[in-house]
């Protein structure tokens, strides 16, 4: 087959999930092209990225250049409308026929409109694409002719929440009313996507996963000091605060730790604050951004991961946290929340601990009783390495998707 993958950024460090897949359908002997805006920010870099040559595979459709601010984002847009309208106008072979409305909802439109007059991907039979906003950018480019493909659309998180708030409840009403498949990742947004008026009957549950041959057990032993570690971009729903501070009051009861987090964003400066003003700095270190690679090995010789997800201020949510499922891989002890799809990972002392969103003092309490009970850790780090490999395990997840495409690509 001939798939092509439409995401956002390309590569992303922090999307593992579609990275996976895109490697997946390769090993299979499928014909894989990536759609892009953009490239990636940050100077590191996925090496299955390189392993795969896979920049090769990359058709960017944005500008090069990065608006910054609202009137440079609205002169840009300004010069390719014009440019847009003005071969409408005199290129007869041009295809662009939408209304200004959808124009302006979907300010993106105009560039892929303008790259795919370009470069012709008509052939690809398959068009998967990650987040919803990219599922409503292909299906107007299917509607118009410069897309020919079945459509796949996975929903991952911010596209069931923050998006709808901004753009509306109606804000999927022409994907929903098409005839592409909805793959929302988790039964809650399965859930989510029913209340936005999806059709039941083409929706399919479909879990990101991992590697598990990346994933090596380095089952928890007991140890001082306990090292807790998480990885994640500091922003609201990763819920980081709590993590801190239950740590911090469990330090204060006297106990030996270390909590290493591992990633960037835009609540770094407020996080190192509170670290500091809580006299933490001996104790919680912000690691900034890792490789896969890096994480693993800072994962090797700690007892517990830690992913106190929260429901952000503007209804954002996660979806199922990857670094869950790496961890739960490598056989160590998960904390982490009733939160979105992560109880359909983790099952409260089968196979991790669940806590309520937003408690420090019930997660510190959880983190304690873990730490004091290291004769369940076995049978809870097993149980989450099986856990692992039934159900998020990237290859079995990648033929069930390929199953997906042949099935449904013929209808």
């Amino acid at each position: 087959m001939n798939i092509l993958f439409f995401v956002g950024e390309f590569p992303k460090l922090s999307q593992t999930f579609i990275l996976n897949q895109i490697t997946g359908m390769i090993d299979a002997g499928h014909e894989v092209t990536i759609l892009a805006k953009k490239s990636g920010t940050g100077e590191k870099i996925h090496p299955d990225v390189r392993n795969y040559e896979l920049l090769d595979h990359v058709i960017y459709y944005g500008n090069s250049e990065q608006a910054d601010s609202r009137l440079r984002k609205g002169l840009s847009f300004a010069r390719a409308l014009c440019a847009h309208t003005t071969a409408r106008l005199f290129n007869k072979n041009y295809k662009g026929n939408v209304s200004f409305r959808d124009l302006l909802r979907n300010p993106n439109l105009i560039l892929l409109i303008q790259k795919l007059n370009k470069v012709d991907l008509s052939d690809r039979a398959i068009i998967m694409a990650h987040f919803g906003p990219n599922g409503i950018l292909a299906q107007k480019c299917i509607d118009i002719g410069l897309l020919k493909g079945k459509l796949f659309t996975a929903f991952h998180g911010y596209d069931m929440l923050r998006y709808v708030k901004q753009k509306g409840a109606g804000a999927y009403k022409s994907l929903f009313r098409s005839s592409a498949v909805i793959l929302p990742i988790s039964e809650c947004w399965q859930r989510r996507c029913m209340e936005l008026g999806a059709d039941p009957a083409r929706i399919c549950v479909h879990h990101m996963g991992i590697d598990l041959l990346r994933f090596d057990s380095h089952p928890s032993e007991p140890g001082k000091p306990i090292k807790i570690v998480s990885a994640a971009r500091l922003v609201e729903k990763k819920g980081l605060e709590y993590g801190i501070e239950a740590v911090g009051k469990l330090i204060k009861k006297g106990y030996s730790l270390k909590y290493l987090i591992a990633g960037d964003g835009p609540l770094k400066d407020r996080l190192q604050g509170m670290i500091e003003k809580k006299k933490l700095t001996r104790h919680v270190q912000l690691l900034g951004w890792k490789t896969q690679d890096e994480w693993i090995e800072l994962m090797k010789d700690a007892q517990i991961v830690l992913a106190p997800s929260v429901t952000a201020v503007d209804g954002d949510m996660e979806g199922i946290p990857v670094q869950l499922m790496e961890a739960m891989a490598m056989q160590k002890l998960v904390v982490s929340t009733y939160h979105s799809g992560i109880p359909e990972l983790i099952q409260d002392q089968q196979n991790g601990y669940l806590v309520g969103e937003k408690d420090a003092v019930v997660l510190a309490d959880t983190l304690e009783q873990a730490i004091l009970s290291p004769e369940k850790w076995r049978m809870m780090t097993q149980n989450a390495r099986r856990t692992i490999r039934e159900a998020f395990n990237i290859q079995k997840l990648n033929k069930q998707l390929i199953q997906l495409f042949e099935e449904k690509g013929k209808k």
